[in-house]
């Protein structure tokens, strides 16, 4: 075997050996078995490949997904992934270096079967395996293959067509046999008809005298530098594109979920969209707030975003939040709640016309209620528990339900009538002590106690809450400072009502009533007279009844009647 470096070759045996191997001048090949594939070129290509997919997996990762910390990559990543570029480009740049190297002669590299033997062209560096007495060829049908032995060696190539193939079988032993018998003395023109790397002496005169010369493109030589530019601008250009995308699939995302942990998370993960903070994460926010269904979830919010973008519904929110719960505490049926609610958010004055409407709205209730109660033609006081209310709902639900006692003008000649009459037993048959302060004040108090009873019966106690008050004496101003059912009275003596068994004589009793039923600031006061005279009952006397027993009885019936009465004039069941 010999080595022949083909630039190494005169340019006449350069140029013949391009023309024999494309078939154009003697000797042509009689076989030819292109160049295979370079497992190296594979190997190199398999690295770019490889690379390229694992940046593209990088760049991947994470990509428009809320949940991952890697959907908006540092600047730091621009090295990761310049680095899988400028791998990835390594890899292919290497394996087109190889190739274009391998191929950057003006022949076909392949292994060529000329009559001379064996010429392996694959590289520029030849490997020629002549012909000798040993040589032996054969044509394979059944793998269509044309094998030579030389030697040691032994080549194949493709027999597509096998007469072909038997012909240049014919021809190799032809030449083996024509040398084996010509011996060394073959002239060069001879050798150069079967052997294309023999001067056959021609020299075109048009043709340049020196030699071919290895040419390749710049990038082959340049190609570790361009593998180097390559990761770096795309590294940067990768990084920046991947972002922007992925942040316009982050946003789509937060926007389609639309909820407090989406927008949260996309400006977690770096998302820039100033609508996100400014706006869509507080409306979300403010979603949860009002799920919650509270107006202190509301105020959080507003204590938490106090200079919001979106201040109109944050209102819209609060106003519904707080509707909601005076509609709950309308529910409640009472005037407390209301009050309450206006208690706890008295801070947000319009709502001063709602609380307004709710107390009237009660009001309007509590008076539709009692409108069956009221005694017949007494047209006067359903407007007069109207305005009561109306100010017991702003000023409190106190009224008061108090007696003014008046001096008695017939005590002394009632007494003075008694201690002449043949029956007078000694003082204490005279009426005036029984009526003084001690002795009036528990029948005053049971007097008050129905009055505001009855009252009770027919009004809430946080609309009205009547309770009785001390007694007034003659002098005492009777301006009221809350409403105040007045009750000035006084009691008269008269007659001389005498009993044998037990002996005394006694006086009767009457009551005059002056009723004032009054609201501070109000001038139609609710008004009503009575009087009544009581005469003694003589025939429940018994040995052991006392003067003093029949004055209690007579003041206590009296006061009875006149809470019947009374009462007649403001509901029909009494």
């Amino acid at each position: 075997m010999d080595r022949v470096d083909f630039w190494q070759l005169g340019r006449s045996v350069q140029e013949r050996f391009v023309e024999s191997a494309k078939g154009g001048s003697a000797p042509t090949p009689l076989a030819v078995r292109p160049l295979g594939q370079d497992s190296r070129v594979l190997a190199w290509g398999a690295l770019g490949a490889g690379s390229l997919v694992a940046a593209v997996f990088v760049l991947r990762m994470g990509f428009g997904d809320l949940s991952s910390r890697f959907a908006l990559t540092p600047i730091w990543f621009c090295a990761v992934y310049g680095g899988f570029f400028a791998l990835s480009a390594f890899g292919f740049f290497k394996a087109a270096a190889r190739h274009v190297s391998a191929y950057a002669v003006p022949y076909r590299p392949a292994l060529y079967l000329f009559p001379i033997g064996v010429i392996d062209a694959r590289a520029p560096r030849f490997s020629v395996h002549r012909i000798s007495d040993e040589t032996q060829v054969t044509v394979d049908g059944a793998r269509r293959c044309l094998r030579i032995e030389l030697g040691a060696e032994h080549f194949e190539f493709p027999a597509h067509d096998l007469a072909l193939a038997e012909q240049a079988a014919r021809t190799v032993t032809e030449l083996r046999d024509r040398l084996a018998n010509a011996g060394p003395d073959s002239s060069a023109r001879e050798q150069s008809l079967v052997d294309p790397l023999v001067d056959n002496g021609f020299k075109n005169p048009f043709s340049p005298t020196e030699s071919m010369r290895k040419a390749l493109p710049m990038w082959v030589k340049a190609w570790p530098l361009l593998a180097l530019i390559f990761g770096v601008l795309l590294g940067g250009l990768s990084w920046r594109v991947r972002n922007t995308l992925s942040e316009g699939r982050l946003y789509a995302a937060a926007r389609s979920a639309d909820s407090t942990v989406s927008y949260q998370r996309y400006l977690a993960r770096g998302g820039r969209n100033s609508d996100v903070e400014a706006v869509l994460l507080p409306r979300a926010e403010l979603r949860d707030a009002q799920a919650r269904g509270t107006v202190a979830a509301i105020e959080q919010f507003i204590t938490a975003h106090p200079n919001t973008k979106i201040q109109n519904e944050v209102d819209a929110a609060l106003q519904q939040a707080l509707l909601k719960e005076l509609a709950a505490a309308e529910a409640v049926g009472t005037l407390s709640a209301l009050k309450d609610f206006a208690s706890r958010y008295a801070r947000y004055p319009f709502l001063s016309p709602d609380i307004d409407r709710a107390v009237n709205a009660r009001i309007e209730a509590t008076l539709q209620k009692l409108k069956p109660a009221l005694a017949p033609n007494q047209s006067h006081v359903l407007p007069f528990f109207e305005r009561l209310l109306r100010f017991t709902a702003k000023r409190g639900a106190e009224v008061e339900v108090r007696f003014q006692r008046k001096s008695t003008e017939s005590q002394e000649m009632a007494e003075k009538a008694l201690r002449m009459s043949a029956y007078f037993t000694g003082e204490k048959s005279l009426p005036g002590q029984y009526f003084d302060a001690q002795h009036a004040a528990p029948r005053e108090e049971v007097a008050a106690s129905a009055l505001a009873a009855a009252l009770a019966e027919h009004f809430p106690q946080d609309l009205l809450d009547a309770k009785t008050a001390p007694t007034l004496d003659d002098a005492a101003d009777t301006k009221p400072k809350v409403p105040t059912l007045l009750v000035s009275y006084r009691s008269e003596m008269s007659g001389a009502f005498t009993s044998k068994k037990p002996r005394f004589a006694v006086s009767g009793i009457g009551i005059f009533c002056k009723v004032s039923f009054e609201i501070p600031g109000d001038d139609e006061p609710l008004t009503f007279k009575f009087s009544v005279w009581r005469a003694p009952d003589l025939k429940s006397v018994t040995d052991t009844t006392t003067p003093r027993e029949l004055y209690e009885s007579m003041a206590a019936e009296a006061f009875k009647r006149f809470n019947k009465k009374y009462l007649a004039t403001l509901f029909i069941e009494h």
